[in-house]
């Protein structure tokens, strides 16, 4: 056909996918084999049949790789729980490296100290800390 300036990249965009399909189309009513097509213009067939069983759901477009919500993410209850230990017991650990702990061995919540950081940060919790350290003398 003449229309192929190379192969046919990994990643295409859909209206690209749809110009192709559109040529294999022609191609097919005018009694080429979708196989043939698909050869001509330096495609796998069964990409093309992908491309096809796609666009029957209006689905061309490259889907964003991965989940929408990691599988490691923070659910709801343990947020809660994170704010409510804080709550209850901020003012003896005085540290969220202490609360996380705290948490654990209470068997309330288990997570990281910097989970416990972040999920505190985000709900406008601060911690006061352990009290400074008086400043040391110089020796002479």
């Amino acid at each position: 056909m003449g229309l192929v300036a190379g192969p046919v990249p990994p990643r295409v965009h859909a209206d690209v996918k749809a110009g192709l399909l559109a040529v294999v189309d022609h191609a097919t009513a005018g009694g080429w084999s979708t196989r043939r097509a698909a050869a001509s213009l330096g495609l796998d067939r069964a990409r093309v049949l992908r491309w096809q069983a796609r666009a029957v759901e209006d689905r061309l477009a490259d889907a964003k790789p991965g989940l929408d919500v990691p599988l490691h993410a923070l659910l709801g209850w343990e947020r809660e729980a994170i704010v409510k230990l804080a709550e209850e017991w901020a003012e003896i650990d005085l540290s969220h490296r202490k609360l996380a702990h705290r948490g654990s061995r209470l068997e309330l919540v288990r997570v990281s100290e910097s989970t416990v950081l972040r999920v505190l940060q985000a709900a406008g919790m601060h911690l006061l800390g352990p009290p400074r350290r008086e400043p040391r003398r110089e020796r002479r």
